[in-house]
């Protein structure tokens, strides 16, 4: 009775801490803030947030309430979260240039910026940041400090690519180009090289890419085969945006097999997506019309994600004024209503079909879409709810 006793009370306290989360505030000021840092000797972890922020949100919900990540957090760290529209906020904001959100700093008790990361990220991505940020070989204060002082090793360069990615794209972007243009045939065949790629590939007719297209088998010492057939995959798509945004035909045709005609269905799905974007880019309407007619009865069918996504991508503008081709607008409407059926209850889903049926004029159903997405909207953020209110109202003067 008292080991069954033990293990309740033990569920009960992980239970508590997966709902605690992420300790914040737990001081009143940032100068407070700054002093517990200095009395604990730990780094002010501070989530730059604003409240109409999605990601933001979403971070709160899936990834500061995640047990492993609220626990290193708190042992780690004087968690602060601040909006940056508000109070001391808005100073903070232009003190560190906070231009998007969430952006996450690492501050040290002097106010300094010790590493800097952003975005919405999944729970061992943002852990790894974390770790990252209590390393002080590993984080970006230290990194910098390496490359100023002209460190240019290749696989300290990509640790710095890595840190820098999330925080400073167009230093990451040298950084990326100072490494492709050092690796080696012989460097990128081993594990080092596995990474690289990994990391810096682009297209199937980059450097990199190139290599990995060649030889994909050398790697499979070191990536799982879903890692490689991930990296496939996205070598090949940005390929073949490049033919869309080129129009060339024959090449892209030329490739589409490998997602059509593959066993695997998210395959064939981005198939899908790639030859519609590919008609609707190049006016194809007959040839838009028959693979997304197919899609809707095979592979699409109950995608909703993916149908509400042609839709936007297929009825033009946001507007009665904004007109696609009649057959186009058609199959916006069809596959925004079958999106619809499938998860009413999702915003987007709702608000796009909205869009659709106003654009097309059909005035009784934009009108429940825009109320349904309205009304959807309460449970998301103030920037949301705006924009739902104000489909609601051109839906209203139609």
């Amino acid at each position: 009775m008292r080991s069954l006793t033990f293990l309740f009370l033990l569920i009960a306290a992980l239970t508590t801490n997966a709902q605690e989360g992420i300790k914040f505030n737990q001081t009143t000021t940032w100068n407070d803030t700054k002093a517990k840092a200095a009395a604990e000797r730990k780094l002010i972890f501070l989530d730059c947030y604003t409240s109409w922020c999605a990601p933001c949100k979403w971070m709160d919900k899936n990834v500061f309430t995640v047990p492993a990540v609220a626990d290193f957090y708190n042992r780690n760290f004087i968690n602060a979260k601040i909006d940056m529209e508000k109070g001391e906020g808005i100073e903070l904001r232009k003190k560190y240039n906070v231009q998007s959100f969430p952006t996450f700093l690492f501050i040290n008790d002097q106010g300094e910026v010790i590493h800097r990361t952003a975005s919405k990220m999944s729970a061992e991505e943002f852990l790894a940041e974390g770790k990252k940020a209590a390393n002080p070989t590993t984080n970006l204060s230290y990194l910098s400090k390496k490359y100023e002082e002209g460190a240019r090793d290749l696989p300290f360069l990509l640790d710095y690519y890595l840190v820098l990615g999330k925080s400073d794209r167009n230093n990451a972007d040298k950084i990326a180009k100072e490494i492709t243009n050092k690796i080696s045939e012989q460097e990128l065949n081993t594990e080092f090289g596995w990474k690289a790629i990994e990391a810096l590939a682009r297209t199937e007719n980059d450097k990199l890419g190139k290599h990995f297209i060649a030889n994909e088998s050398v790697y499979t010492k070191w990536g799982s085969q879903t890692q490689l057939n991930q990296l496939k995959d996205r070598l090949v798509t940005s390929t073949m945006y490049g033919y869309i945004n080129t129009k060339d035909e024959a090449a892209f045709m030329n490739k589409l097999p490998y997602f059509k005609n593959s066993d695997q269905i998210d395959r064939r799905k981005q198939g899908i997506m790639l030859e519609a974007d590919f008609y609707l880019n190049t006016g194809k309407i007959k040839d838009y019309v028959k693979v997304t007619s197919k899609a809707l009865k095979n592979e699409l069918k109950n995608d909703a994600e993916k149908l509400s996504f042609l839709a936007r991508r297929a009825s033009g503008g946001k507007g009665v004024n904004d007109q696609a081709p009649a057959a186009i607008q058609k199959q916006a409407y069809l596959m925004a209503k079958r999106a619809v059926a499938i998860e009413p209850e999702e915003y987007s889903i709702q608000s796009t079909f909205a869009w659709v049926c106003l654009a097309m004029k059909k005035k009784p159903e934009a009108l429940a879409a825009a109320k349904k997405s309205r009304s959807l909207a309460d449970a998301e953020t103030s920037k949301i709810q705006k924009l739902a209110q104000d489909l609601l109202d051109k839906v209203e003067a139609l």
